[in-house]
C-alpha cells in the first residue's frame, strides 16, 4: 500500500542551503518559489519525485505536463541511449533522418500537418508561428488570446512583465468575441493565434471563432502546446472539427525533452523562405528520437486512456472531498487536463499547500495534468491526504467561503490565469454540478 513519506514538509537545513544557493545564483524569488514547488528537487521516475532531502512526492502534473507518460520512460530513455551513441547525438547539418521521419509521423497524427519546422520550446514555436504567418500573409496585426510564452510579440497584456511598446502589432482579445470583432475592424489582420482553454470554452466557441477568423482572410493559429498530445490523439483540433492553418505543438512531443513544432498548410509553411528560423540545436538528434519513440507509445490510445481514468478518479475524489466538508470548489472538465476553482481564492492556496506538505505536487491556478505513470495506489493516496489537507486549510484560514458564488469565482479564476473577459466566461462557460 502506498504511504507518503512525510505528513508535514519540515524544511531542513540541507534543503534551505539549496534554496539559498538557488536565489543566490539562478533562481527567483518570484517565478521559481511563489509561483512554483518552493522545492529544490533532485530526481524523478514515473510519477514520483524526490528533493534534495530524499523525500518522495507525487506529481500530479506531469512535469508541467511535459511528461505524459511519466519521467524516465524506459523506451523512451532507450531509445534516445541508444542513438546518442549511434549517432553521437549532433550532426554538423539541419536534416537528418531522424528529422525527416519526425515530420512525416506529424503529418499522419495531425491531417493539418503537411509541414512541420522544428524547435526546442513552446515559447520559439509561437514565435516562429506568428513570423511566418506575417511573412505569408504580408502584414503584421496579430490578434491573440492564451499564454503563448515568453517572447516579446506576446504578454502585450501584461506591460508590467516587460518592456512597453516592445510589439504594438499584437493585441490580446482576450477570448471576447465581441472585442474580436471591434479590434478586428477594417484592419487588416494577418493571423490569430488562441490556445484552447477547453475547460471553459467549448467547441462551439473555437468554431464560431474560426469562422469569424476565416471571414476576415485571416490565419488561424491554434497553440496546442498544452492539447496537442493530451486532449485526444489528433489534438484538439481534429477531435472537435477545427481547421487551422498552423498549429503550435510541445508538450509531450518527446516526453520531456526539449522538442517543440510549427506544423500546418504546406503554403503557410513555405514562408519560412522569406524569413530565417535556423537554430543550430536542430542537428541535435536525442529529441527527434525521443518524440519518435514518444509517438510509438501514444499510437495505441492506451496512455491516453489511462490518463483519462486517473484524472478521472481524481477529480471524482476532490469533488466529493470538497462536497463533505461543505466548501464550494470544484475539479471540473477534461480529466487529462483539468482545473480546480475555490469559492475561496485564498481557501484554495492554503489547501494545495497543504497538499505539498503531505507529498502531491499541486497547485491553485495550475492546471491539473495527470501522467499515465500514475497508479491506483498514488490516485487513492492523493484523493485520502485531500481529506486532510481541507480540514486543515479552513483551520488555518477560518473560513470556507460557502456563500461566494461560484460562477463569480470561475470569471476571477480565468481572468486571472488567462485573462478572459467577464462577459466571455459568463457566455460560454457552464458551472460544473455537484458530483
Amino acid at each position: 500500500m502506498f504511504s507518503t513519506p512525510h505528513a508535514t514538509l519540515a524544511v531542513t537545513d540541507t534543503h534551505k542551503s539549496a534554496l539559498r544557493r538557488a536565489l543566490r545564483v539562478t533562481a527567483s524569488e518570484k517565478w521559481d518559489l511563489n509561483r512554483r514547488f518552493p522545492l529544490v528537487m533532485s530526481r524523478a521516475s514515473g510519477a514520483h519525485v524526490w528533493d534534495v532531502d530524499g523525500r518522495r512526492y507525487v506529481d500530479l502534473t506531469s512535469c508541467s505536463g511535459a511528461a505524459p507518460l511519466g519521467a524516465g520512460y524506459e523506451p523512451v530513455v532507450d531509445h534516445v541511449v541508444s542513438e546518442l551513441r549511434r549517432t553521437g547525438g549532433i550532426l554538423p547539418g539541419p536534416l537528418s533522418v531522424h528529422r525527416i521521419e519526425l515530420a512525416e509521423r506529424l503529418a499522419e497524427i495531425f491531417p493539418r500537418a503537411q509541414r512541420s519546422l522544428f524547435f526546442r520550446t513552446g515559447s520559439c514555436a509561437t514565435t516562429a508561428a506568428i513570423r511566418l504567418a506575417r511573412a505569408h500573409m504580408g502584414t503584421n496585426l496579430v490578434l491573440t488570446s492564451g499564454y503563448h510564452g515568453w517572447h516579446d510579440w506576446h504578454l502585450q497584456d501584461r506591460p508590467a512583465m516587460g518592456l512597453p511598446d516592445r510589439d504594438r502589432d499584437s493585441v490580446d482579445f482576450r477570448y471576447d468575441l465581441d472585442l474580436f470583432e471591434k479590434l478586428s475592424g477594417e484592419q487588416r489582420v494577418a493571423a490569430v493565434i488562441i490556445t484552447p482553454e477547453v475547460n471553459f470554452f467549448p467547441p462551439e466557441y473555437h468554431r464560431e471563432l474560426q469562422n469569424l477568423v476565416h471571414r476576415r482572410g485571416a490565419l488561424l493559429i491554434l497553440d496546442e502546446v498544452m492539447t496537442g498530445f493530451r486532449y485526444g490523439l489528433g489534438g484538439y483540433h481534429t477531435a472537435v472539427g477545427l481547421a487551422p492553418d498552423l498549429i503550435t505543438l510541445s508538450k509531450g512531443l518527446a516526453n520531456g525533452m526539449a522538442l517543440s513544432a510549427v506544423a500546418g498548410r504546406a503554403e503557410v509553411l513555405n514562408a519560412a523562405e522569406k524569413t530565417y528560423l535556423g537554430n543550430t540545436y536542430q542537428r541535435e538528434i536525442t529529441p527527434f528520437a525521443a518524440a519518435l519513440s514518444t509517438l510509438d507509445a501514444l499510437r495505441n490510445g492506451a496512455a491516453l486512456a489511462r490518463m483519462r481514468q486517473v484524472g478521472m478518479q481524481i477529480i471524482n475524489g476532490l469533488n466529493g472531498v470538497f462536497a463533505s466538508q461543505q466548501v464550494r470548489a470544484r475539479a471540473f472538465a477534461w480529466p487529462t487536463m483539468f482545473d480546480v476553482v475555490f469559492a475561496n481564492a485564498d481557501l484554495g492556496f492554503a489547501f494545495f499547500q497543504e497538499m505539498w506538505s503531505r507529498g502531491f505536487l499541486m497547485q491553485y491556478g495550475g492546471r491539473f495534468m495527470p501522467s499515465a505513470a500514475l497508479s491506483d495506489a498514488d490516485v487513492q493516496a492523493a484523493i485520502e491526504a485531500a481529506g486532510q489537507a481541507l480540514p486543515a486549510a479552513l483551520v488555518r484560514l477560518e473560513s470556507t467561503g460557502r456563500d461566494t458564488d461560484l460562477m463569480a469565482a470561475a470569471v476571477r479564476f480565468a481572468g486571472d490565469h488567462f485573462l478572459a473577459t467577464a462577459d466571455s466566461v459568463r457566455r460560454w462557460f457552464t458551472e460544473p454540478s455537484h458530483p
